[in-house]
């Protein structure tokens, strides 16, 4: 697809180059040198896409950000910021939340037309509620509380989402959930808001709003804060947020409850993949072998569901798949190994571990995890 897009530089080689690159895919490109000349363009005309560098002469390229994020008319702009390589953790979590990429200078000028025309594309899907019919709604039960569901939900959906998958992690939980604090976002106007509103009324729009950008690609729609206390999801209001969330991303990722409630079960009807998280001990089988048995009875067939085994220590007899499968009758889609230094520095850095430590054995887990997922989603049933 052509577009217009502002580049803000006051670099004339970047400019230069980068704009012919760009023009010559059809895009019609308008330059600026500061940011109060490019604030200026974007109040006058319209435009698709956004590229600028770091540092401007006048004012931080994260300041520009905010500046657009404030504004309704601007606040969906998407935005590709051109950074320095060597930069503090701190403020690549900035750029991750003000905008929508970021590049490392000196950048290959042929990936940089890639990412711009990949972001024009998915830019174009969630703005217009377009998925083509294909989003997947993948659902994440723990067999129990506290056995590490949400943090396999959040690593899944940080994995997708580096493949250039639009994402959206919700949170479909009657009271407060924890998203937002390994996030390490404050919890903002989101489910419990949706649920005082007749399911009918629950539209793309409504969704949209409620939904927290939390880095390129993926979106976040939080639980109840802690001060709104318990609010009943009922089957039709989960129903409309899921149905409505399938329709906005590739991938709609549901941190679900383990309560079996009718509004859960209606979520778990809808997902196309539903997910296991257990713990990986044999004492905790039984449990995990109830939540199966509650969602076959359901009519979720075995091909639309697997169990992720997490272990809390170390164990001298290694996982064995076959033992799982034969034993709960469920395919294994992987294990995720003893981590609590990883969760903790991910907690500290609200940053999910796939993201903040790439290369890490639960890194990798989790990874493969998620891959094998898509596997399963994308195969179709019966082969």
């Amino acid at each position: 697809m052509s577009a217009k897009i502002l580049i803000v530089n006051d670099e004339a080689n970047v400019l230069r180059i980068l704009g012919r690159a760009l023009e010559a895919e059809g895009h019609r490109i308008i330059s600026a040198e500061t940011g109060e000349a490019a604030l200026r363009k974007i109040t006058s005309e319209p435009f698709d896409l956004l590229i600028l560098d770091v540092k401007l002469p006048d004012m931080s390229g994260i300041s520009f950000c905010r500046q657009l994020r404030a504004r309704p008319d601007t606040a969906e702009l998407p935005v590709i910021l051109l950074s320095g390589r060597t930069e503090t953790a701190d403020k690549i979590k900035d750029w991750q939340t003000a905008t929508d990429e970021y590049v490392t200078k000196p950048f290959d000028i042929d990936e940089m037309v890639t990412r711009v025309a990949a972001l024009l594309e998915r830019t174009q899907k969630l703005q217009y509620g377009q998925t083509g019919g294909l989003g997947q709604t993948l659902g994440f039960v723990g067999a129990k509380g506290g056995v590490g569901a949400t943090t396999v939900a959040l690593n899944v959906a940080a994995a997708l989402c580096a493949e250039r998958r639009s994402t959206i992690v919700a949170e479909l939980r009657p009271s407060f959930g924890t998203c937002s604090l390994e996030l390490g976002e404050a919890p903002t106007d989101g489910l419990a808001s949706l649920l005082e509103l007749e399911s009918r009324n629950i539209t793309t729009r409504e969704l949209r709003r409620r939904l927290v950008k939390y880095r390129p690609g993926l979106r976040v729609l939080f639980g109840p804060r802690p001060d709104e206390g318990y609010t009943e999801v009922t089957p039709d209001h989960a129903l409309a947020v899921v149905s409505g969330l399938a329709d906005m991303s590739e991938y709609t990722l549901l941190d679900l409850p383990g309560d079996m409630s009718p509004g859960t079960r209606a979520a778990i009807e809808r997902c196309d993949y539903v997910v296991v998280v257990a713990e990986h001990r044999e004492c905790c089988w039984d449990t995990a072998k109830a939540v199966l048995e509650r969602i076959d009875s359901w009519g979720v067939g075995k091909t639309r569901r697997g169990i992720v085994m997490v272990s809390r220590a170390a164990s001298s007899r290694p996982p064995r798949a076959g033992d799982i499968s034969l034993e709960l009758g469920v395919n294994v889609i992987g294990f995720f190994p003893p981590a609590e230094d990883a969760c903790n520095e991910a907690y500290a850095s609200g940053v999910p571990i796939v993201l903040s430590q790439p290369g890490s054995t639960p890194a990798i887990a989790l990874t493969e995890i998620a891959h094998k997922i898509e596997e399963r989603v994308s195969t179709p049933v019966g082969v």
